[in-house]
């Protein structure tokens, strides 16, 4: 593992995504790995501005992280660039503070229009949450 900051300790093989969304960036830092051409893994570590009132990642957070890791995915995948259409989700295991989450995506098929994608959020080998998605392809601006 490298250190980054007093606060952050990154796994090896991670960068900081430096984006310009707006949304993403006031819930990041967001790190990735490169795997090959088609995958990447997307990362945050959970910091005290992620909990709910119970002190456990807030469900919203979690549903934001795997839109935007799915997004991300399917564009790295695809080159293309998509906006969510359905995101269907399920709650598995409670995340902490000080967790280091990671996005596991799984493009399933992709059409002219479309793409279907699925996504595990997991803590080691602790499965968080689950989604299934359906994104839409957009054009560029």
């Amino acid at each position: 593992m490298k250190k980054t900051t007093a606060r952050h300790v990154i796994p090896d093989g991670f960068n900081e995504v430096m984006g310009s969304a707006p949304f993403a960036t006031l819930n990041g830092p967001f790190y990735e790995k490169i795997l090959d051409e088609k995958v990447l893994i997307r990362a945050f570590r959970a910091e005290e501005k992620h909990l709910n009132g119970a002190r456990l990642i807030h469900g919203g957070m979690l549903m934001a992280f795997a839109d935007s890791a799915l997004g991300r995915s399917i564009n790295h995948h695809t080159g293309r660039r998509s906006v969510t259409i359905k995101m269907n989700s399920e709650f598995m295991s409670p995340g902490r503070e000080g967790d280091w989450i990671e996005a596991h995506v799984e493009i399933t098929r992709s059409t002219k229009t479309v793409v279907f994608a699925r996504c595990n959020l997991t803590v080691g080998a602790r499965t968080l949450f689950k989604a299934e998605a359906i994104f839409h392809y957009v054009h560029a601006r």
